[in-house]
């Protein structure tokens, strides 16, 4: 159960992929911050998530200074656990408080697009300069500051080709998780899908040489496929979680499915309720659940497809449950790049890899084994499994 708080929709950065819409000044206040955290922790069954998003949340750093304070206070008086995570361009970030988040034990997840070129490609400020330097510096400021380096990727035709250097250079400046996240409504050409097959190679290239080094950075890009694949599917809760499991709170008070369906907060169609009333559980379950394509139910990669995402299938069909071409061809890519890395380390029997993936999925209690499965990679984890289950 994630709730994830939208501060504000004002933005100091004119990314050219934002999904936000316009940016003006209009911010949570504390009442509905109040209400909001109120909401989280009765939605939330044991442990609290909470995110904080915008626009730019640091904008409203003592807002998200008292809510982090305030949802701290409230877990340890009812004795749950408490995960706090805000998304920011780090451009705002100073080492006081990256300091402090740390102290709060929030998890920071910095937006930054790679290279020099690739970012400035797609992430530049308002006014047209770069938010570069700014944003590498935050970088350093949190591993400096104990955080780990959460960053997220967007990979958009403007900085596809730089993707491979990218990947390498965010894993130089410390990252421990990557997050590509695909911009699903540009337009894409066929030079640019094999610009990002190539920079997919490259970047699945990196990943193998840190588990080869001992030193693992999460990809979900291919960590996804790989546990799909041991698992011998996708899970219930690896699915959309839209209006379920996810949840916003827009700076109104008004509830949305997940924090990307915000925007400006003007497009009422996907409105689940208002923090004020709690969320409306008829509309919720009204939303279109995919992916529902007639040519999905023969596709082989269907079994572990993730293009079920309510946001990723509006960006590229306009329709909820309907995932476009681009994505269809983003989820195969992305089997077959990781397939093939994953049948690489098994075969150096790579310490490092068996226990990134099997062990996982060994120690899960949901763990099931499909015994129709003839993937070799799936085979190759009903192998590994008895000896890991036994260490673990």
């Amino acid at each position: 159960m994630n709730t994830t708080l939208v501060l504000t929709h004002d933005c100091n950065l004119a990314c050219t992929y934002c999904y936000a819409g316009e940016k003006f000044r209009a911010s949570m206040d504390e009442r509905t911050v109040r209400a909001g955290l109120d909401l989280a922790f009765r939605r939330a069954r044991g442990d609290v998530d909470l995110g904080f998003f915008g626009g730019e949340p640091l904008l409203e750093w003592d807002l998200l200074e008292r809510a982090c304070v305030t949802a701290t206070e409230r877990a340890v008086r009812e004795g749950r656990s408490l995960r706090l995570q805000v998304t920011t361009n780090g451009t705002l970030l100073t080492p006081e408080r990256a300091r402090r988040l740390c102290a709060l034990n929030v998890e920071v997840a910095l937006s930054i697009d790679g290279t020099r070129a690739a970012h400035d490609a797609t992430r530049p400020k308002r006014g047209g300069q770069s938010s570069y330097d700014a944003t590498v510096k935050a970088a350093r400021m949190l591993r400096e500051t104990g955080h780990s380096l959460i960053v997220i990727a967007v990979v958009a035709p403007a900085n596809v080709r730089e993707l491979g250097a990218s990947v390498r250079t965010l894993v130089a400046l410390g990252a421990d998780r990557i997050l590509l996240n695909p911009c699903f409504e540009a337009v894409w050409t066929d030079d640019d899908l094999a610009a990002w097959e190539l920079g997919l190679r490259e970047a699945a290239d990196v990943y193998a040489d840190r588990m080869r080094a001992g030193h693992p950075v999460a990809m979900p890009t291919f960590d996804n496929k790989l546990l799909a694949a041991v698992k011998g599917g996708l899970a219930s809760c690896d699915s959309c979680g839209a209006g379920e499991r996810e949840l916003a709170i827009a700076p109104s008070g008004n509830l949305y499915p997940c924090a990307r369906q915000v925007g400006e907060d003007r497009d009422h169609r996907w409105v689940v309720g208002h923090v004020s009333t709690g969320v409306d559980r008829a509309r919720v379950a009204a939303i279109p659940r995919g992916p529902a394509h007639r040519e999905c139910d023969e596709c082989p990669e269907r079994w572990r497809c993730g293009a079920g995402c309510m946001c990723a299938n509006l960006a590229e069909t306009g329709e909820a449950d309907v995932p476009g071409g681009v994505q269809c061809w983003h989820e195969q890519i992305t089997a077959s790049v990781a397939d093939a890395v994953g049948h690489a380390l098994l075969a150096e029997q790579c310490s490092a890899f068996l226990e990134w993936t099997y062990a996982r999925v060994a120690r899960a209690p949901t763990f099931v084994e499909n015994e129709e499965l003839d993937d070799a990679l799936t085979t190759s984890a009903r192998r590994h499994l008895p000896v890991l289950r036994a260490s673990a």
